[in-house]
């Protein structure tokens, strides 16, 4: 309902344009919802519910209503902080904001907003005719008497309903005023009264802040305009350019518009690059810091491309030096990190680029969208005692952030968490401030916040509990009294509580999403597969809804998990626990004694579970045995049987998908044991691969399949499917070099032709770690499967490429996966009559869309938090190992040849890691273990290597002659990808990061190479190698260094002769016998 026109004036800088004013014209309504659950009066609370959006918890004693000063320099606080809820965001600060160009810090609100713990929302108190105030809205006064008479209208509107609730305002100005009841309280004081905790993260933020920048309400918005514009860009990056240049340069095609993705400096290059990833194009690399020109990881840039006749390595401006490049290079710690950790990131190497899309290079022009996000860090102090300091982030391809900070003793051996606020030309490093701690370098708790942090999946482990308005929501149910279904849980369900339903997860599984039945009938064979019904308790528009939506999925990590839903639907009530009544979601399938389909059922069902089994169970089941440990021994016959018949179907289907092009792809999975009271790793190993883990797979492949073919035919434009597009022929380059080298071939053409290689591989090469080496390169050429809605794509773009399946999705694990909860909504909906699901928001191709996006980025930080989870424990498991002065030396597999040594695979341990052979000045560092194979010789390096060459599957090092005489007859010492190697495992301990596990190597398999000790006396007494050997080392036997050696050979008299080339006499012997080989060495 419109009322009364208002403006709203602004000032804006523009590079283009100057200082300009800008006025908004805004018409008044009567109809803005108040935002609170279980408002009587607003009713389009309801509707806002229904679509997902969080609401005001009326439970709560207060609500909170910071002012624009609060917001401004604080929103780090209210961000981070989950104990501040019910917050109400008045349009008022949002314009504040809005007029000083605080972007970020308004996204950072809106963002609160949409959290369904914080209970928070954004009152549109500017343009609602109860709330109006007058004056101009760009008055600091004016803005506070709106936020109080917003409050007031709270307080009122509570009132008039009985609700108790009380308004508080909070403020960093002067005291103010306010009438009805409703409180004003400064920040600070309302934190030392309500929440004490928070105190020390108030007055972190305020010493950051104290120059009064981040206070919106420290000066007018003609006062801070004015202020923008006197300040000289003197800067030593690039400006970027204006808006219109950039609309230009885009249409016209001069520049490119992108995501752009950071790695660290490492190698030998140690610069930092960036890669504007294309599917049309080759991708843009852009290189060196002032190339990249203020860009950080995540943001929307625009490039320009460089012609072949510039270069965009070393040529383009760099940015001048400060103070602290000297605190970088006296940091000789942290350049030791470095290298160890980030040099294995140098490029791999690709011998011929004829077939492979060239990278074109580019600098940054502009960034049109900010993705910074809360950094973890740590601290490098500033060397002189003041205040300025350096927060390193974690993340080596974050640059480090400037900030303000006192006590520095309080933050020197802790992660913190850092805000960027804004990066200006005339600064190397960003500008940030200080958020809060996390806890000590190295301690369990502390590394795992720093993975829920950087993964972006939330601010501490604490804070992944569920809100109150979710927990109210569960269904009852205790030791006491377990929840059973009641008469009305079971309409409309079909009963299969008196048929055979088994589970079959992993040991000690508690959130059982899926069981499986198989039994014969009189045509041939009915397959069963039963899911959770989560639907049922999670119902859409609810706050556990929400909360679902955005966790995206549960997180587990190697020790612990973090749930989507509350424990009590994940691991009792939807949880198909034997021996108890569940609802489920069910697809049974007819099948002839081929097990072909005859017919398909959907439904919702009730099961009694006959028993939960794990892999290991079912196996021993699978195998014939009896009297099968943990199981009924009644009832181990019938279960036998079903397995049994279970997993002879699935072979069959299994090899139909194969027939069609399913590939059978590698995949590490390393499982932990826990010692119960230390909670230290007391073993590390692989997964072990059963049979019975790929009948269950096979299971739940059919049935998502079959669901995907049925949502679609019912929605065929609004359907949450799974794709797997098919890789580009270029991602397999590397592969096919790989394989050729050793004489072998893989036809990449198709999903089909890649199986049959990958099989044909498996059998020829006679090498199990090679077999799965090769089919892990292959896993890593292929893109991730991503979750679409169907009308965003054509039709033939739907097929599962993995798979070889034309329709896939995932419905199979709702307990975990928020798609699965849309996809039985999508399911059960398909199943009504169309009059009965109109409106659905489940429906709505744009929703489905969006959610679908939503949902492939939590799922890719999940999965990147539990490979950082996992290589957590490695390291601290090869750290617990190594304690007592032991080595760690295991067999290795060469995965890679990269252009400064080797990627390895370590299968004992399942770690994969740079060894490296060149350090970042480019001198070769090749350990004297190499030819000695003893592991007390890694830290040995032989002098004098040279002619360092890589390619895309060989990498060879040339000796010098003084080396030790243990391969005469060879002059280059060679390593190959599938080569066998043996290596020391160490962990880099450093203060600045978690400690990683690093790889030196100890020598090449026997398989690979012989070594031979020479009778040569004199040539003996040539070694010459650095024998800089650390002082842990003190079990290894010390090597002599000496100088050349004038008896390096057997002279004749006369006059001199030039210098023999050793090599070139020695390759001509190379294939002779050691007896042979010594003797023409004596002739020299």
């Amino acid at each position: 309902m419109l009322g009364v026109r208002s403006e709203s004036v602004a000032f804006r800088r523009s590079k283009r344009q100057g200082l300009t004013m800008s006025v908004t014209e805004r018409y008044m309504r009567n109809d803005i919802p108040c935002g609170l659950h279980g408002c009587r009066v607003c009713t389009m609370n309801a509707e806002l519910a229904r679509k997902g959006v969080p609401l005001l918890d009326d439970t709560r004693g207060q609500i909170l209503v910071p002012d624009a000063s609060a917001v401004s320099r604080f929103i780090a606080l209210f961000e981070q902080e989950d104990e501040l809820k019910n917050l109400v965001f008045c349009q008022t600060v949002i314009d504040a904001l809005d007029r000083r160009n605080r972007t970020r810090t308004m996204r950072n609100v809106r963002k609160i907003a949409a959290d369904p713990a914080r209970s928070s929302v954004v009152f549109a108190n500017e343009v609602f005719a109860q709330t109006r105030v007058c004056g101009k809205s760009a008055d600091v006064d004016r803005d506070t008497r709106a936020v109080v008479r917003a409050a007031e209208w709270y307080r009122q509107h509570l009132e008039a309903q009985n609700k108790a609730q009380c308004v508080v305002i909070l403020t960093q100005r002067v005291i103010y005023s306010a009438e009805h009841g409703v409180e004003v309280w400064r920040l600070e004081d309302y934190l030392a009264e309500q929440h004490p905790k928070l105190i020390e993260h108030f007055r972190a933020i305020e010493q950051a802040t104290q120059d009064g920048e981040m206070d919106v309400t420290a000066m007018s918005a003609c006062e801070f305009a004015q202020a923008r514009l006197q300040a000289k860009a003197q800067g030593s990056y690039a400006k970027h350019y204006s808006e219109s240049d950039i609309s230009d340069g885009l249409r016209n095609g001069t520049l490119v518009r992108g995501t752009i993705r950071l790695r660290a400096g490492g190698g030998m290059r140690n610069e930092s690059q960036g890669v504007i990833e294309r599917s049309d194009a080759p991708d843009i690399v852009v290189i060196g810091r002032a190339a990249l020109n203020r860009a950080c990881s995540g943001d929307t840039v625009v490039v320009r491309l460089l012609s072949s006749s510039e270069s965009n390595v070393g040529e383009a401006k760099a940015a001048d030096r400060d103070d602290d490049d000297a605190d970088d290079a006296a940091d000789s710690e942290d350049a030791l990190a470095v290298e160890q950790i980030e040099a294995g990131d140098e490029a791999p190497v690709v011998a011929d680029k004829a077939n492979v899309a060239t990278p074109v290079h580019g600098i940054v022009v502009g960034v049109v969208e900010r993705r910074w996000r809360p950094y973890v860090a740590t601290l490098q102090a500033d060397v002189a005692g003041g205040m300025r300091h350096l927060a390193v982030p974690v993340d080596a391809a974050v640059p480090k952030i400037r900030m303000h900070y006192a006590d520095t003793a309080a933050i020197a051996d802790r992660y913190f968490v850092v805000a960027v606020d804004s990066w200006e030309a005339d600064s190397q490093y960003p500008q940030g401030h200080f958020v809060r701690t996390l806890g000590r370098i190295g301690t369990l708790d502390a590394e795992i916040d720093t993975i829920l942090v950087e993964r972006q999946i939330a601010v501490s482990q604490a804070a992944l509990g569920f809100s109150e308005a979710s927990l109210r929501e569960m269904p009852e149910h205790s030791a006491e009294r377990p929840w059973t279904p009641c008469t009305r849980d079971l309409e409309g369900r079909r009963d299969l509580r008196d048929t055979l339903v088994f589970s079959i997860d992993p040991r000690g599984s508690q959130d059982i999403d899926d069981a499986v039945s198989m039994r014969r009938t009189r045509t041939g064979f009915e397959l069963g597969v039963h899911i959770a019904d989560v639907a049922q308790f999670v119902q859409a528009g609810s706050a556990t809804d929400a909360e679902a939506r955005a966790r995206g999925t549960t997180v587990y990590l190697a020790d612990r998990r973090f749930n989507m839903i509350p424990e009590v639907l994940s691991e009792r009530v939807c949880s198909l626990r034997g021996g108890s009544d569940r609802l489920a979601v069910s697809v049974i399938w007819d099948m002839d004694k081929e097990y072909n389909v005859e017919h398909t059922w959907f439904g919702r069902t009730v099961i009694r579970s006959a028993c939960e089994m794990c892999y290991e169970q079912a196996q021993e089941l699978l195998d014939r045995q009896r009297k099968v440990e943990g199981l009924d021994p009644q009832l181990e016959p019938q279960l036998a049987t079903g397995v049994t018949e279970l997993a002879a179907a699935m072979r069959v289907l299994r090899s139909r998908r194969r027939l069609g092009g399913a590939l059978e792809l590698a995949s590490t999975e390393i499982k932990f044991a826990f010692d119960p009271q230390t909670h230290a790793v007391a073993a590390a190993a692989p997964k072990r691969s059963l049979e019975i883990h790929g009948v269950i797979e096979e299971a739940m492949v059919f049935a998502n399949a079959a669901v995907a073919r049925r949502i679609h035919a019912s929605f065929p434009t609004a359907a949450l499917l799974r794709r797997h597009r098919s890789p580009t022929a270029d991602r397999f380059e590397r592969l096919q070099r790989a394989v050729r080298a050793r004489g072998l071939d893989v036809d990449c053409s198709s999903n089909l032709a890649l199986a049959q290689s990958l099989q044909r591989i498996a059998g020829e090469a006679g090498d199990t770690d090679m077999a799965f080496l090769v089919k892990a390169m292959a896993t890593l050429a292929m893109q991730e499967a991503d979750y679409f809605a169907t009308g965003d794509c054509a039709t033939e773009a739907f097929a599962h490429y993995g798979l070889a399946l034309e329709y896939y999705t995932h419905f199979t694990s709702p307990i975990r996966r928020y798609a699965d909860i849309v996809v039985h909504r999508q399911l059960l909906a398909a199943l009504q009559e169309p009059s009965e699901t109109s409106g659905s928001t489940e429906l709505s191709q744009t929703w489905v869309g969006t959610t679908a996006m939503r949902l492939n980025e939590r799922n890719r930080q999940s999965k990147l938090a539990q490979r950082e989870s996992t290589e957590l424990f490695q390291s601290r498991y090869i750290a617990q190992l190594t304690g007592d002065g032991q080595h760690v030396v295991a067999d290795g597999v060469v995965a890679e040849v990269r252009t400064n040594g080797l990627i390895v695979f370590v299968p004992r341990f399942g770690i994969r890691g740079p060894v490296h052979l060149r350090d970042t000045s480019g001198r070769i560092r090749l350990p004297l273990s190499t030819l000695t194979g003893r592991h007390r010789d890694v830290d040995t390096h032989i002098d004098g290597c040279s002619d360092f060459s890589a390619d895309a599957g060989r990498l060879s090092i040339r000796l010098p002659i003084d080396a030790p005489a243990f391969h005469l007859g060879s002059a280059n010492v060679a390593f190959a990808v599938f080569d066998h190697v043996t290596v020391l495992l160490r962990v880099l301990e450093t203060r600045r990061r978690r400690a990683p596990v690093y790889m030196t190597l100890v020598s090449r398999a026997s398989s690979n190479v012989r070594a031979y000790r020479s009778t040569l006396a004199s040539l003996d007494r040539t070694f010459r190698v650095s024998a800089a050997r650390p002082a842990a080392d003190q079990g290894a036997e010390p090597v002599e260094a000496k100088g050349p050696s004038k008896t390096a050979g057997v002279q004749k008299p006369g006059p001199a002769k030039p210098s023999t080339d050793y090599y070139a006499v020695l390759e001509k012997f190379g294939k002779l016998s050691l007896l042979e080989t010594s003797c023409a060495a004596q002739m020299l």
